[in-house]
């Protein structure tokens, strides 16, 4: 089973939406884009408990919208259209299934009959009036107008994997429904002996020499005679027990312990968070590894290492129907294909949902190539800001640490912006328009930086940018990043940057007190291309003073609103 559709109207931050998902899909984007709200509205439609309990009122989109004139009132919905259900589901839902195309996720039409597929759709509606502050709230059939009842609904329910401290034996705990699943008589007798042994082992507690001893004392000391307790032998009406007594409670204090070193056992909360978190999310995969089933999950791998956040996604991806995961984790979505991935964003006035197509086009897969080690870092971010290449931004990035460190002054990052970089051999201008327009598709807002080494020769370059980009920011003439760095800096300081390359980095045939102040700048330039590119140890040389004037108005430009001028043409200072 799998949704191949999903309108979500009128649901918290979204006004109107609609998703086309792939075969599997992880949900990722900036901040308040809605990546929990999309996993809460399929809940809504596809947990059979979501509508036990009163309607939650932010559900509802703000501002609520007053009443129209003839009466009536706007709902909040979530629509799933489900197709690839069981067999044994099929039959239980005959007189509520529909051909459904699979281009739309709606009902098909005569033209498309031939490729129409049987599928199934739900429908979550919520209704609210402000006036008398009354809200109801249901799950129906789109095709007939009937509500779902919760017998039904549990034949499509999703997983829904929780995050719960893992391994957890008291009643509510996933661990113990799996036990259960595997073999309830089984943890019934288990537990009926635990429950025997514990009353056992208080009763033997409560009864050894300096215990009693101890409980006579107490109730000699007037206790017995105040509580008005009987008979003879008052401390026999005295034990001990976990809490209530019951079972449960006992399961309620025990927590796991794990041998993982030398410390032998220890609880798992000793550990650490990343433990708990790879055994938690291994034990989801247990619980989600239903090959029909759709599961969701939200803020998945936030408490995991790169390497099992990708691990167990791609694990959940094997062994589920179809899984929704949202995460900020970008390891996580390299157990996904670049089409499964949606990314939301809220800085275009309004929520958005952006997808890639699938392609056989060779270039463009070859773009794709940049996506997970240069634009999913910077998933979470409004604008990526694209640079020529890796010098370009351990220059830039060098000055907006050290202005933020020395003079408190907000790097592009406080501006939602991350500045990127082809990272093959030494960049190249190349691969910009590619990685702008994948930057584009997936609702970034984009701007490019670029130097002005030869005057005229990037026109055609320009020309394609500017046409995808929101802002090409370009280096006066005959200017590179390493001019950026260095002009405006004053002789003197120059020189002690200079002379601590010389010495740290081991330059061979440099006397920098043999240079002339004419000659300083660009023997400086120079420099810094050597050895992989020496820019960022360079702007840590600097003495104390003010940061390179140039890189602090690009910085600056980076940082500043978009205007209606693509190509902005920074001026020498």
């Amino acid at each position: 089973m799998r949704a191949i559709r999903v309108r979500l109207q009128r649901f918290r931050g979204f006004a109107d939406v609609v998703l086309h998902p792939a075969t599997h899909v992880v949900v990722v984007g900036e901040p308040r884009a809605g990546r929990t709200d999309l996993i809460t509205g399929l809940r809504r439609v596809l947990d059979p408990r979501s509508t036990s309990a009163r309607p939650n009122l932010l559900d509802v989109h703000r501002p609520i919208p007053a009443p129209d004139a003839d009466g009536g009132d706007e709902l909040t919905e979530v629509e799933v259209t489900l197709i690839e259900l069981d067999g044994a589901v099929v039959q239980e839902f005959d007189g509520r299934l529909e051909l459904i195309d699979p281009d739309t996720g709606l009902p098909a039409d005569e033209a498309r009959a031939d490729e129409a597929v049987m599928g199934l759709r739900l429908c979550y509606r919520l209704r609210f009036d402000p006036a008398s502050e009354i809200a109801e709230h249901w799950v129906e059939y789109p095709k007939t107008g009937l509500r779902a009842p919760r017998v039904e609904r549990d034949l499509v329910a999703a997983i829904v994997l929780d995050r719960r401290a893992p391994l957890q034996l008291r009643p509510d705990g996933t661990f113990r429904r799996l036990v259960s699943d595997l073999d309830d008589t089984d943890l019934l007798t288990a537990l009926a002996a635990l429950n025997t042994d514990m009353a056992t082992a208080t009763d033997r507690l409560t009864g050894s020499n300096s215990i009693r001893k101890t409980i006579e004392e107490v109730l000699a000391a007037g206790a017995a005679q105040l509580l008005e307790m009987t008979g003879d032998a008052h401390a026999d009406d005295i034990g001990f027990a976990a809490d209530d007594g019951s079972v449960s409670a006992i399961l309620r204090a025990l927590q796991p312990t794990l041998i993982l070193d030398s410390a032998g056992a220890l609880p798992l909360a000793a550990h650490g968070s990343t433990a708990a978190g790879v055994l938690a999310a291994a034990e989801a995969v247990v619980s989600a590894s239903a090959p029909d089933a759709i599961v969701l999950a939200d803020d998945f791998g936030d408490d995991l290492d790169a390497a099992s956040a990708e691990y167990l996604a791609c694990l959940l991806r094997r062994n589920s129907g179809q899984v929704w995961l949202s995460t900020r984790h970008p390891d996580v979505v390299r157990a996904f294909p670049a089409e499964e991935m949606i990314r939301l964003t809220r800085s275009h006035g309004h929520r958005q949902a952006h997808q890639l197509a699938p392609t056989t086009d060779r270039k463009e897969r070859a773009a794709r190539r940049h996506l997970h080690p240069l634009l999913m870092p910077a998933m979470t971010a409004r604008t990526v800001a694209l640079l020529e290449g890796p010098h370009d931004l351990d220059g830039y990035t060098a000055v907006a640490d050290r202005r933020l460190r020395r003079q408190g002054a907000a790097p592009p990052a406080a501006a939602g912006v991350r500045m990127v970089a082809p990272s093959n051999g030494d960049g190249g201008k190349d691969e910009l328009p590619k990685l702008a327009r994948l930057a584009r598709d997936l609702g970034f807002h984009v701007r490019v930086v670029l130097d002005n080494d030869k005057p005229g020769a990037d026109a055609a370059l320009i020309a394609d940018l500017t046409g995808v980009v929101e802002q090409v920011i370009q280096l006066p003439e005959h200017t590179s990043v390493e001019r950026a760095l260095t002009h405006g800096i004053d002789s003197a300081r120059l020189r002690v940057a200079l002379q601590r390359l010389v010495t740290d980095h081991g330059l061979i045939g440099i006397t920098v007190d043999t240079i002339d102040d004419k000659s300083l700048e660009g023997k400086i330039i120079k420099v810094l291309k050597q050895k992989g590119g020496l820019h960022q140890p360079f702007v840590e040389a600097l003495p104390t003073g003010p940061m390179p004037p140039l890189a602090r108005k690009v910085l600056g430009t980076l940082c500043g609103p978009v205007t209606s001028t693509v190509l902005i043409e920074v001026e020498l200072p």
